[in-house]
């Protein structure tokens, strides 16, 4: 739990409060789950965006560094490295915009993925939805998202939006 924590204050540039609005949705994402205990959860807290999971051997929570862009497979060189069931080397790719969301694609592997029992079309990505079964291979987890707030209290955010009353 010391490393998580100390993965969030990084992510989130050591603020006690964003750390404090994300660590319950993070502690409870496998309460969440309907069909499966495996999960990957997108956090996204104001401008950034990090992975949870809760798949790996001991069932510990990991979190990503921020980013937009994360592999997933069995390679060590992948953002979320899966070593359980039969899962590719570099799988698929979870990616995220802020336009649109979270997507998911599949890197031409040859046990394929699926979302909600539909197969993925190798190197078209597919839109993730909260709840979302995704099976890569023979590996079944569940997709979960988190949007934190922005804060109300935080300076830059005060001054944007009187900005935007005053042109009114």
């Amino acid at each position: 739990m010391p490393w998580l924590l100390e993965t969030l204050l990084h992510n989130l540039d050591f603020d006690l409060e964003q750390v404090a609005d994300v660590i319950d949705p993070i502690l409870t994402a496998q309460n969440h789950c309907r069909e499966s205990g495996l999960y990957v959860q997108g956090i996204v807290v104001s401008d950034r965006c990090f992975i949870t999971t809760n798949i790996n051997p001991h069932r510990a929570i990991w979190a990503s560094s921020c980013g937009t862009h994360w592999l997933l497979g069995q390679s060590a060189h992948c953002s979320i490295t899966l070593v359980e069931g039969h899962v590719a080397r570099y799988h698929a790719a979870l990616d995220f915009d802020p336009q649109v969301g979270f997507s998911l694609t599949d890197l031409g592997s040859q046990l394929g993925t699926q979302i909600n029992g539909q197969p993925l079309v190798p190197d078209q990505l597919r839109l993730l939805q909260e709840g979302d079964m995704v099976q890569l291979g023979d590996l079944r987890f569940e997709f979960l998202q988190d949007f934190c707030p922005i804060y109300i209290w935080n300076p830059a955010y005060l001054a944007a939006v009187d900005a935007e009353r005053s042109l009114a």
